[in-house]
């Protein structure tokens, strides 16, 4: 059976009307796991409208999944394709941040023997930053920390320079110390947090940061705590390139801090809540292990 008609048999087997395009059915594909119907359909879409961005962004996403799903040598060829559709959207748009974004992951991320290049990645990170500052900053940094100790050290300094460019700017603080405490590096992430929660009390992101990086550091659980369940009473923030945090971290972090106070069994409780949130979460699942084998 010809791989045409392999993707023929599945267009008949998931379109449901007349309506939808090519594109459409290999993202609902997509969205329920099916990516070997997605990938091929997604092919036909790509092949049927080659100046369509759109289309094209959406070959290099589903590819990278079908890609990663694959492993091995297989992933080659389709990795391939991946990079394929990034750089045709780019070609097409090259001012859409999305389309950016797309293949700056790629070109950052893949090895060089299927089209990976982190200098070219870092030159249209560049592009990026003059149209989305944050954007672009994240995509180099990003880049530059898959580089070696010279490109990591220069990460830093990227960063660095954001917040210095947004003096007294909330969203900036907040964006950095992310990226410290995200890189294991508590002491310098806390005075950020403890800056932007300065500028305002009720931040939610900047009150889970503070006590995020106290359990780490282990200061003051008991200030951790009251932020924890602070947090832990209001809605998280969503939407795209919004600051916020994972609620499985949260009833995990709350399980450390319960455990610096002295508070096994309230610690149990919150590694629970974080194991119903997530399950499987390795973190939560070792920490209330090791509270039945000290």
């Amino acid at each position: 059976m010809t791989a045409r008609l392999v993707a023929l048999l599945a267009l008949c087997a998931l379109r449901p009307a007349a309506a939808q395009s090519l594109m459409e059915q290999a993202k609902a594909a997509q969205q329920r796991g099916r990516l070997d119907s997605a990938y091929t359909i997604i092919q036909l879409a790509a092949e049927a409208e080659p100046d369509n961005a759109a289309v094209q962004y959406a070959l290099g996403d589903i590819a990278g999944s079908r890609a990663g799903q694959v492993g091995g040598l297989r992933a080659y060829g389709i990795a391939r394709k991946c990079k394929q559709g990034y750089a045709r959207a780019v070609a097409l748009e090259p001012t859409n941040p999305n389309y950016l974004e797309g293949l700056i992951g790629y070109l950052s991320q893949a090895p060089g023997i299927v089209g990976g290049d982190r200098d070219s990645a870092l030159v249209l990170a560049a592009a990026l930053r003059r149209i989305d500052e944050w954007r672009g900053t994240s995509a180099m940094v990003g880049a530059l920390l898959r580089g070696n100790a010279r490109e990591k050290a220069r990460a830093d300094s990227v960063m660095d320079a954001y917040g210095r460019a947004h003096p007294g700017d909330r969203l900036a603080m907040v964006r950095v110390a992310g990226f410290f405490g995200g890189s294991e590096r508590p002491e310098r992430a806390l005075p950020l947090y403890e800056s932007a929660l300065a500028h305002d009390s009720t931040d939610v992101v900047a009150r889970f940061g503070v006590a995020r990086n106290l359990v780490v550091l282990k200061r003051d659980p008991g200030r951790a705590l009251g932020y924890l369940h602070y947090v832990a009473a209001r809605p998280r923030p969503t939407g795209d390139n919004v600051p916020s945090y994972s609620a499985v971290g949260l009833w995990w972090r709350m399980g450390q801090a319960f455990v610096q106070l002295g508070m096994p069994d309230s610690a149990r409780i919150a590694y629970t809540h974080a194991l119903q949130v997530q399950p499987g979460f390795a973190g939560a699942q070792r920490s209330l292990d090791s509270l039945s084998h000290p």
